[in-house]
C-alpha cells in the first residue's frame, strides 16, 4: 500500500510543479522522508525529480531559454563540487535562511539598493553562475530549491510559460548532478528500484496532467499566484532554519 500511496502522490506533486512550476518538488520531499530511509532520500528524490522536471522541460522545449542554462550548469558543477567533502560535517540547516531571504528580495526587493552579491543586473550570465552555484552546493544538502531559480527568472522578466521551461532544465541539471554524486559517495539506488520505477512513471504522468492546465492559467492569475507560493516557500524555509 505505501507504493500506492507514494505513486498517487507523486502524480499529484508532479502535476502541482508543472502548474505553477514550484512548490511539487518540496512536497515530495517532506512525504517521502516518512518512507524511505534519510541516507537514500535526497538522492531518491532527485531520481524522482528528474523524471519530473525533464518530462516538463520536454514538454514545454520552445519556451526554454537555453542561453540562460550554460552559466547554471557551469555552476552547479562547481558548487556541488566544492561542498562534497564537507558534506557530512557541516550542519547546512541555518542556511535555509539565508536561500529564504534570497528568494524574498529577488521577489519583492527589485525597487531596492541590493547588495553587489544580489544585484541581478550585474554582467550576463554572473547572476546564472551565482544561482547554479547555490543550487549545486545547497542541493546537495537541503534538496529542494526549485524556488531559488523560480525567484531569479521572475526577476528578468520572463512570461510564465520560460520561467517553468526553464527553471525545469535548471533543476533537471541540478538533480542529475545530485544523482552523479550521492552514487559517487555510496548510495545504492539500485535498493530502491522498484519504488523508482513507479514514482518516475508517475512523475512524467504527472507532468503532463499539469502542463495541460498550465497552458489554461491566464498570466494575469498565474504570476500572482507564483509571487504568493514562492513568498510561503521562502517563509517556510526560513521557519525551518529555525526549528
Amino acid at each position: 500500500m505505501d507504493i500506492v500511496y507514494l505513486t498517487l502522490m507523486t502524480v499529484l506533486t508532479s502535476a502541482f510543479a508543472a502548474i505553477l512550476g514550484q512548490g511539487g518538488g518540496l512536497l515530495l520531499m517532506g512525504i517521502l522522508a516518512g518512507f524511505v530511509p534519510a541516507p537514500a532520500l535526497i538522492a531518491v528524490h532527485a531520481v524522482v525529480q528528474a523524471s519530473s522536471n525533464g518530462s516538463r522541460a520536454f514538454l514545454a522545449q520552445r519556451d526554454i531559454k537555453w542561453p540562460l542554462i550554460l552559466p547554471v550548469a557551469v555552476g552547479i558543477v562547481l558548487g556541488a563540487s566544492l561542498v562534497l567533502p564537507f558534506i557530512s560535517i557541516v550542519n547546512w540547516q541555518w542556511m535555509q535562511a539565508v536561500i529564504a531571504l534570497y528568494i524574498l528580495w529577488l521577489t519583492w526587493g527589485q525597487r531596492l539598493n541590493l547588495p553587489k552579491i544580489f544585484n541581478t543586473n550585474s554582467k550576463p550570465g554572473l547572476p546564472f553562475i551565482k544561482l547554479g552555484f547555490l543550487q549545486g552546493s545547497l542541493g546537495m544538502a537541503l534538496g529542494a530549491t526549485g524556488p531559488l531559480g523560480n525567484a531569479l527568472l521572475l526577476s528578468k522578466g520572463l512570461n510564465k510559460e520560460s520561467i517553468v521551461a526553464s527553471n525545469a532544465v535548471i533543476m533537471l541539471l541540478s538533480h542529475l548532478i545530485k544523482i552523479l554524486f550521492f552514487s559517487l559517495m555510496g548510495v545504492q539506488l539500485l535498493n530502491h528500484a522498484l519504488l523508482l520505477l513507479f514514482l518516475c512513471i508517475a512523475a512524467t504522468a504527472g507532468s503532463f496532467v499539469g502542463t495541460y492546465l498550465r497552458k489554461k492559467f491566464p498570466e494575469e492569475i498565474f504570476f500572482p499566484i507564483f509571487k504568493g507560493l514562492l513568498t510561503l516557500l521562502a517563509i517556510r524555509m526560513f521557519l525551518l532554519a529555525f526549528y
